[in-house]
């Protein structure tokens, strides 16, 4: 009886499992014509990873047999034409045509390569190695000119002209604020990454915060069996020299896959900076005008090392550990003159040096887990996270001021100013397709955020020559809890797709200013709904509608109200009482063959967290800081088109037209600002014989608004570089020069109320760079491991 179930029960684990298992066929076409021997991948349509290879037979057929039940895309590709997907629909014969981008020419091996710019209907993705002017550059370069993206240059991200982007790295959090999360790409070389994932409206799924969307930058990862690796080794110069270099290792064998990377970079970079400030009273107008230089020299060390081991072929363990180290030495200057407007009378000067050394730790460990329950594509997946950042910032100020017939003012500055953070978090997720069109997802999630900051400042009393308590001393602390949980259910029905999410985040925190003894507490619970609309209405032409409402909280830094200065006239200060502001998008695109892609979208801000100028027209004393001052409406309309043009020119361009309107209170004063921005992004690539290649790219925005009072004149670049392909396509050289004629400088005007200001930025972006890459592979190609962490919220908001 035993052996009798035992085969019942067999007989019935097959039989469902043979239930379970699909059958896909199709055809490619080429030029009209069936295409025999074509490469066909079937692809796992969640992130696009291969599950199984085939190639057409003399009729361009293909099938895959007995696949597990899910959700599949269909590449095809073959030499002399450009690649072409389709999902995989059940029941359904697939049918790809590919278009003819060269000729095939006997003797010649013609080496497939990624597009720059690859645009769907989800996110657009930014290949880094396709672009020969991205040699020697670093990753906040790169994000400059992507498509949609701008750089402010105080490192602030806007995406398609609206601030508030949260940037991950291998899909988790960097915990950094935006002057933090800046440094940090800065130091890390463009050569690191793979791609770049541009999502203005993710789903449940990731955190609700960022307003604009999220900027997934993805590293290198190795898939293949063996030992493999590559090295990158580059200088540039500009006005000082430069040295970002990378690298990375991988070893895949059995149940073990172990993998590391990392890199060294030297940063010298120069800044210029002029401000003119205006005072305008019953006197007359008064000018404050300051001329201002700093040079900063960075030594950045990075390391990354991670193992995954399968226990069986269903469960996978990891772990993964990241190191680095940021010291950086700068020095800056300032020199000013108060002075009536039509008199060159100086009434009052001051010059400001200062000295700073910095050290900039940063610790993360990640463990994770998956565990594929069935065959239909059920699967739990686990991640903890820590993360710790200490810092250490040593200081000297220097300011002299001088008034007529008076003697000289001397004030002296220094700190010694220590930061901890140290940041928790723990997230499952779980996936559940309840039929072969048909899937829910669901998950939880909690993290605890820690952080200490000291500012012991001190100043240098004459009188008893001895260093004293300064009055701008402080020490703040701030903790954080943030819960959350959600659901995501997503439906095919033929060529309509529907996707419904809601997400619940409950956050409390408390703010202490210890040598105050003040504190502020806040406890909030909120809901964010999304909800997506997509239409396959041919091969041609697919649209998409979507919704959903995001939340930006403060960076931790700008809560700090600490101070930190220029000169005594000119500093910036945090704000503890800021508040979160929310932020509902909307958006409609079109895809048109995979190359032309159109999106008109809607944004309204509440509660907007802005940079503003505060002033005392009688001291003179101008600092930055940030409130919640206004609401924002932007409606917006963007068009990207990636096309090989013929056998030899490949071109990527994108536009933006936009407009932003602000209402609100700075400084108690109504303020609305309304400006149509247009920005243009473009990117030509030409390939020479085999192995040559030269690309022109540059971009131009008109003028544009930074928050509600800061005004951007246009700005503009253009930039150069050519590659080369060595020792039998394992290597490459790239030379690239950026902004070769110096036009790309910053010019920023401010003028409400008693306000009436105006900045011009220049820095060391003039540069060539020479790269040389070298990779090394052996074995075949495995889906990849899960290697990002679960922290995807709070790492964008910490400050030093």
């Amino acid at each position: 009886m035993k052996n009798v179930l035992t085969l019942i029960a067999i007989l019935f684990t097959t039989a469902v499992l043979a239930q379970e298992k699909l059958h896909i066929t199709g055809t490619v076409h080429g030029a009209g014509n069936p295409l025999p021997a074509a490469s066909v991948s079937l692809l796992q349509a969640t992130d696009s990873s291969l599950v199984k290879l085939s190639v057409t037979d003399k009729e361009g057929r293909f099938e895959f047999a007995a696949m597990p039940a899910g959700k599949y895309l269909i590449m095809a590709t073959s030499v002399g034409f450009a690649p072409a997907y389709v999902a995989a629909e059940m029941g359904k014969a697939a049918v790809l045509r590919l278009e003819a981008v060269a000729a095939a020419m006997s003797g010649v091996t013609v080496q497939a390569r990624k597009p720059m710019v690859e645009t769907k209907l989800d996110k657009m993705v930014v290949n880094v190695d396709a672009s020969p002017t991205n040699a020697g550059a670093n990753a906040l370069e790169l994000l400059e000119k992507s498509p949609g993206i701008s750089v402010d240059r105080d490192g602030n991200i806007s995406l398609k002209g609206k601030q508030g982007v949260v940037v991950l790295m291998d899909g988790k959090q960097t915990y950094l604020s935006a002057q933090e999360l800046a440094n940090l790409l800065r130091s890390m070389p463009a050569s690191q990454l793979e791609q770049v994932e541009i999502m203005t409206q993710p789903s449940a799924k990731y955190d609700a915060a960022g307003n604009a969307g999220v900027i997934n930058l993805r590293t290198k990862k190795n898939k293949q069996t063996g030992f493999n690796g590559n090295i990158s080794l580059s200088y540039v110069q500009g006005d000082y020299p430069k040295a970002p270099n990378s690298f990375g290792f991988n070893y895949r064998k059995g149940k073990i896959n172990v993998f590391t990377n990392g890199g060294y970079s030297l940063w010298q970079g120069v800044n210029t900076q002029s401000l003119v400030r205006r005072f305008h009273g019953a006197g007359g107008t008064s000018v404050f005008d300051q001329i201002g230089f700093d040079k900063n020299t960075s030594h950045n060390y990075n390391a990354r090392v991670g193992i995954d081991y399968s226990v069986d072929k269903n469960t996978t363990v990891g772990f993964v550990a990241g190191g680095r180290i940021n010291k950086n030495e700068g020095f800056n200057t300032s020199d000013g003159r108060l002075f009536q407007l039509g008199s060159n009378a100086t009434d009052s000067s001051i010059t400001a040096l200062g000295w700073d050394n910095s050290t900039w730790n940063n610790l993360t460990l990640n463990g994770n887990f998956r565990r594929v329950l069935n065959s239909a594509g059920r699967e739990i997946t686990a991640d903890l996270d820590y993360i710790s950042y200490v810092s250490k910032l040593d200081l000297m100020v220097d300011n002299r001021s001088q008034y007529p017939n008076k003697p000289e003012a001397v004030y002296l500055l220094r700190g010694n100013l220590p930061s901890n953070i140290s940041i928790y978090s723990a997230k499952v997720d779980y996936v559940h397709p309840l039929s072969k069109e048909t899937k829910l997802e669901a998950g939880l999630k909690s993290s605890t955020v820690n952080t200490d900051n000291n500012a012991p400042y001190e100043t240098y009393e004459a009188g008893s020559g001895k260093w004293v308590d300064d009055v701008r001393k402080d020490h703040f602390a701030f903790r954080e809890q943030i819960s959350a949980g959600y659901v995501n259910f997503s439906t095919q029905l033929k060529k309509w797709g529907f996707q419904a999410g809601l997400r619940g985040e409950h956050t409390a925190n408390k703010g202490t200013q210890k040598l105050l003894k003040k504190s502020i507490s806040r406890s909030y619970f909120q809901l964010f709904p999304t909800a997506y609309i997509s239409y396959a209405m041919n091969e041609q032409n697919s649209f998409g509608l979507n919704y959903g409402r995001r939340v930006e909280r403060p960076n931790y830094a700008d809560l700090n109200p600490f101070q930190r200065f220029l000169d005594l006239y000119t500093f910036n200060q945090g704000n503890p009482y800021l508040t979160p502001q929310f932020t509902h998008n909307i958006e409609l695109s079109h895809v048109y063959k995979s190359k032309l892609n159109t999106t008109l979208n809607y944004t309204y801000t509440t509660d907007i967290i802005n940079d503003i100028l505060k002033q005392n027209d009688v001291t003179k004393v101008t600092f930055q800081t940030k409130e919640n001052v206004a609401t924002r409406r932007n409606i917006g309309a963007a068009v990207s088109y990636n096309a090989p043009l013929t056998k030899w020119w490949t071109t990527s361009l994108y536009g933006n037209v936009y407009n932003s309107l602000y209402k609100g209170l700075v400084n108690n004063v109504s303020l609305q600002t309304d400006i149509t921005t247009f920005s243009f992004n473009a990117n030509q690539q030409f390939r020479f014989a085999n192995t040559w290649g030269a690309e022109v790219s540059g971009f131009y925005q008109s003028k544009s608004l930074a928050t509600s009072m800061f005004v951007i004149q246009p700005v503009y670049v253009v930039s150069f570089g050519a590659s080369k392909q060595i020792l039998k396509n394992k290597g490459s050289i790239k030379l690239s020069v950026i902004d070769p004629f110096r036009i790309q400088k910053v010019k920023v005007l401010i003028n409400h109320d008693n306000i009436d200001m105006q900045v011009n930025n220049l820095w060391d972006n003039r540069r060539v760079g020479l790269t040389f890459t070298y990779r090394f592979s052996k074995g075949e190609n495995v889906q990849q491991s899960r290697r990002s962490g679960g922290a995807q919220e709070e790492q964008n908001r910490v400050g030093q």
